[in-house]
């Protein structure tokens, strides 16, 4: 599955998180997508393919630890980067968030202008990558 290195998914179950994190991401040249559960987003994935999806750790059904791990388990959707946004900041539920194959654990409350520097970095990290092979 090639991905879109422009679309970002946001999965978030707060429409004002999800609000919030579309308008930043849009400011910053990128192609914003909003999914509020694990379920709307899984569907999204394999809609739009984006590079990268910025996601809640609880939510309601499909937590975002259980998105991740799907989405790393399965060869089309392996390599899409993932940013955990979480109100759980314990040192233990980040260590989680890795674990099950996050390529970055971010708290709330967060800075947007933090937030959009890590999605273009991951990014670029990729780009580098391709342009090595």
């Amino acid at each position: 599955m090639e991905l879109d290195p422009k679309k970002i998914l946001i999965v978030d179950d707060e429409k004002s998180i999800r609000q919030g994190l579309f308008c930043c991401i849009k400011a910053a040249g990128l192609e914003p997508l909003t999914a509020e559960n694990g379920k709307e987003a899984l569907a999204m994935i394999h809609e739009y393919r984006p590079a990268l999806i910025v996601l809640d750790v609880m939510m309601y059904g499909l937590s975002g630890l259980e998105i991740c791990r799907i989405l790393r388990n399965n060869p089309r959707t392996r390599k899409i980067k993932i940013v955990f946004l979480s109100a759980k900041g314990q040192l233990k539920e980040q260590a989680e968030g890795i674990e099950a194959g996050g390529d970055y654990y971010m708290t709330k409350p967060f800075d947007y202008r933090e937030l959009i520097k890590i999605i273009k970095d991951l990014l670029k990290t990729d780009e580098t990558r391709e342009h090595e092979k």
